[in-house]
């Protein structure tokens, strides 16, 4: 029998105690039974012998329907056609290939667990086999009564469409919710992010249900290299830069890149001029550079990045003159799959070279691809550098082995099988949260609104905004002397700022085209002297943004 829910708890667990139980009610009924029949019929009462049959087979029915009965209420929960009253839950729409490490991040959580799907899972929640973007089988679910909603999906290649329909679902039925809903939805395509981005007006966070983003990939690369000691530390008076070679092009290998171009921005450029530096190495790879420039035309506009085809054969992009060269972050692409010549050669040299300090993710959808580009390394990798690997793999004892050979350096996991537990209880937007009061408070000292209050006013691009300073603080409070006034931490912000804003598609200066423009995005020495002072509130309150 396949129970589920609250049944297979009340019933699967302590076994013998419920049988034990069904036996004594079955025995007091089997009495009654028999002590009425013989009044209205006026008979004798049983010998023992035929009280003790007659109980026998009694019993046996009786526990027999009680059983049917368990197990028609469980399969009427599965199907969806019987209500389970529960309130204060955690109510999870979809049953995504994220659903097992989001109920392992739930295990000694007390709130009960409902998901929506119309596909068969098991485990021991409650299971609606219903539609999580119809509003009556979101009410059947209790969707009003809810105390957290997580948005996962279903895998495939309307995910993100359906997400963010079954969001505006629940926007129009949460109007009528006793209270607010923290509602966390889960995207992959990076596109679909961005053009959320330019919905400026926060229409979207009023009523009752307080939304937020989170990327698939983005998140997953944060988990990586946010808070964790896997990119360098890298002073003012060293004379190294960080390289970073992600082996494989996509959605992973983008969001691992604009999350280093955000993050690592260190104190010795002013002195060097040494810029971070981004290698993507692939096939096929010149399409992906047209995509990735016209994804972000102004960032790279004013950004230095050469490709290198399949013969060696070089492309530089210099940086708009007009403007000088400014960004502390440079990209390459080189086409060539990773075992070729040209694609060891150029790893190879980088992990021996003295001013670079490299750092390799591996990039790969296929498991099997990964772990085959990860052990056929340029040996001055696995000496001289930090490795990811990309893995969502059911478990990672190959990793784990991989490691104890000690034959391949010490490997990182990035998509780690446990990570949806950050998605649950969202430390990312605490931090983003705590930069946009600090934000608020220093240009309105008078203001009474809480850290939430303000931050579901904001539209998605402030949000994300507010995130990624705050995911910059921890490398920085490891790279910089922190001093009151320290003008390296300002102009590292400054670049940081800027960034930020071109990872998000804004432009320096005027365009005709369907984008944010920004004025100030210009070298700090270039800044007024008031405006060289600005970010001088984040600094002052990095330790609270990073941890409260």
């Amino acid at each position: 029998m396949n129970y589920n829910g609250l049944i297979k708890g009340a019933w699967s667990n302590g076994i013998a105690k419920k049988l034990l139980i069904l036996l004594g009610l079955s025995l007091v009924i089997f009495v009654i039974g028999v002590l009425l029949g013989s009044w209205v019929l006026g008979e004798k009462t049983l010998g023992w012998k035929g009280f003790l049959s007659g109980y026998v087979v009694f019993a046996v029915l009786f526990i027999s329907v009680m059983i049917n009965v368990f197990k028609n209420t469980s399969e009427s929960m599965r199907e969806g056609k019987k209500h389970v009253d529960v309130r204060g839950h955690v109510l999870v729409l979809g049953a995504g290939h994220q659903l097992k490490s989001i109920l392992r991040a739930l295990k000694g959580d007390k709130r009960p667990i409902v998901v929506v799907s119309l596909h068969d899972i098991d485990g021991h929640f409650i299971h609606y086999k219903k539609d999580y973007e119809s509003d009556a089988d979101l009410l059947f679910a209790g969707a009003l009564l809810a105390d957290q909603i997580l948005v996962i999906g279903e895998d495939g290649p309307e995910r993100d469409s359906r997400n963010l329909h079954c969001i505006e679902v629940l926007r129009n039925l949460c109007e009528k919710a006793p209270r607010d809903i923290h509602c966390h939805l889960l995207l992959s395509d990076p596109s679909s992010s961005e053009i959320l981005w330019y919905l400026k007006a926060p229409e979207q966070n009023k009523g009752h249900l307080l939304v937020d983003i989170f990327n698939e990939y983005e998140f997953m690369s944060e988990q990586l290299l946010v808070g964790t000691d896997f990119l360098p530390t890298i002073r003012e008076a060293e004379n190294e830069r960080l390289h970073v070679v992600l082996i494989g092009t996509g959605p992973i290998a983008q969001a691992v890149a604009f999350a280093v171009a955000n993050i690592c921005h260190y104190p010795n450029y002013s002195r060097t001029g040494l810029k971070t530096c981004i290698t993507f190495v692939d096939e096929d790879c010149e399409k992906w550079v047209d995509r990735l420039v016209v994804s972000r035309m102004g960032l790279f506009r004013l950004s230095k990045y050469t490709y290198v085809d399949a013969n060696g054969n070089k492309v530089t992009h210099d940086p708009e003159t007009m403007r000088g060269d400014y960004l502390d972050v440079e990209w390459n692409f080189v086409d060539a799959y990773c075992e070729a010549d040209l694609a060891r050669n150029f790893i190879a040299a980088v992990a021996a070279s003295p001013k670079e300090r490299l750092v390799v993710c591996i990039c790969k959808e296929d498991a099997s691809r990964a772990i085959s580009t990860l052990v056929h390394l340029p040996r001055a990798v696995y000496d001289n550098a930090d490795i990811a690997v990309y893995w969502r793999e059911a478990n990672d004892d190959i990793i784990r082995h991989i490691n104890e050979s000690g034959m391949y350096g010490y490997v990182r996991i990035m998509g780690d099988i446990d990570e949806m537990k950050e998605f649950v209880q969202s430390k990312r937007v605490e931090r983003g949260q705590r930069a946009n009061y600090v934000r608020e408070r220093h240009l309105n000292p008078d203001t009474r609104d809480a850290e939430e209050k303000m931050w579901y006013r904001l539209s998605e691009a402030d949000k994300t905004s507010a995130i990624y300073c705050a995911n910059a603080l921890p490398l920085r409070k490891r790279c910089f002397e922190i001093s009151d006034d320290d003008i390296l931490l300002r102009e590292a912000e400054h670049r940081r700022w800027m960034m930020s804003m071109l990872l998000m598609g804004y432009r320096s200066g005027p365009t005709d085209e369907r984008t944010f423009t920004r004025h100030d995005i210009i070298p700090f020495d270039r800044l007024p002297e008031d405006m060289k002072t600005k970010d001088l509130y984040i600094l002052e309150n990095a330790e609270y943004i990073m941890n409260g």
